[in-house]
């Protein structure tokens, strides 16, 4: 049994994960070194330490039979949505947002167990309730649409912004992949469109408006709104193509660059490895997605279709919305880069990601 579940495991995707882990483990040492003062090091060994919980977590999910989630699952969404409810009450608040418990010691974001919960329960749905020849109507998707919604308003009313939005964008890239009509397709984009600017108007605050309009302008504020985005194109764009020299970018030594460990990883990286660096870590990304696109479609049952796709669309996303932000194609938002960001429970909840798809993989081969 044990040499079976060996020739069965996906090294591959392994590797590819271990990979990305220790380019981010190489690039946010880089980041922290110059931080002036030696006890940001601290958050180094904290990243180790959480990748290290996050691969036993992850080992631990390959060994339990995925199939089970398909009951499981839902539990665990109650259970996440429970945590948004107490952050809201008792939660503490970081950078204008109430996202976090406080736990002893240690912090903890239940958004981010919360988008593997909906991945969960959506995957059932899904799994249980197979479209018809001309796909989902709309009234198909409305108790999707109400799972999708609850940790969706959670997240908002704690002012959350960047991580609520992976609710709709997983919701919409599994019901996609699910096949929906083309009538509802044309409904939902036309409810983006009117709730993104009826968003705009009434429910965004200030400060997230601003957010829009350094997008849009970076440089009609250069020293307050747009600074970050400003220096996060320099950075960048000093790199050139073989970059500055490991420990040698200016921009990250200078300490010009904001939030360098956290949403800003991408910029340290490309600034000292250029667009060779930046380009290699694209194809780990390209590789890792790909795998997990491969593992949705060999899947030997529907549940775990549509398990490794919401998967997948969680990791994307992730990547998408995150190099958008800090390249300026996108308005900022603060979401983690995928294993190269800090941050604990990102990393577990990414870890779990990889856990279930390396789990989908060798399962097709053992029934």
């Amino acid at each position: 049994m044990k040499r079976k579940i060996l020739e069965n495991f996906n090294w591959s995707l392994w590797w590819v994960t271990l990979s990305l882990m220790t380019l981010g483990l190489v690039n946010l040492y880089s980041a922290l070194s110059f931080w002036g003062e030696g006890g940001m090091l601290t958050l180094f060994w904290y990243q180790l330490a959480w990748f290290a919980i996050g691969i036993f977590v992850m080992l631990f999910l390959v060994t339990m039979d995925y199939r089970l989630w398909d009951k499981l699952g839902v539990y665990f969404y109650i259970f996440t949505i429970f945590l948004l409810l107490l952050v809201l009450f008792a939660g503490k608040e970081i950078s204008g947002h109430r996202s976090w418990l406080a736990i002893g010691p240690f912090s903890m974001q239940p958004s981010e167990f919360a988008k593997i919960g909906l991945v969960l329960v959506l995957a059932k749905y899904f799994s249980d309730n197979p479209a018809g020849a001309l796909g989902y109507g709309f009234k198909d998707l409305l108790k999707p649409m109400l799972l999708t919604l609850i940790p969706f308003v959670l997240v908002i009313v704690g002012k959350d912004l960047g991580s609520s939005l992976f609710f709709p964008l997983i919701f919409i890239t599994m019901a996609l992949v699910a096949k929906v009509r083309r009538s509802t397709l044309f409904l939902f984009l036309f409810l983006v469109v009117a709730g993104g600017g009826l968003a705009y108007q009434y429910g965004l605050k200030p400060y997230q408006k601003e957010r829009i309009r350094i997008f849009l302008n970076p440089e009609s504020d250069p020293r307050k709104s747009g600074y970050h985005l400003i220096q996060s194109k320099i950075a960048v764009g000093s790199g050139q193509i073989f970059g500055k020299g490991y420990l040698k970018g200016r921009i990250n030594k200078l300490r010009y660059l904001p939030d360098k460990h956290t949403d800003f990883i991408f910029p340290v990286l490309a600034e000292e490895w250029g667009l060779a660096g930046g380009l290699l870590m694209l194809s780990l990304y390209a590789f890792l997605l790909w795998n997990g696109i491969s593992i949705a479609i060999k899947a030997r049952e529907s549940f775990g279709t549509f398990l490794a796709a919401g998967i997948v669309a969680f990791l994307f996303w992730h990547l998408v919305i995150n190099l958008g932000g800090v390249l300026g194609m996108m308005p900022l938002t603060g979401v983690p880069l995928p294993f190269l960001s800090y941050g604990g429970t990102s990393t577990l909840a990414f870890l779990m990601g990889i856990g279930l798809l390396l789990n989908i993989h060798m399962r097709r081969f053992m029934f």
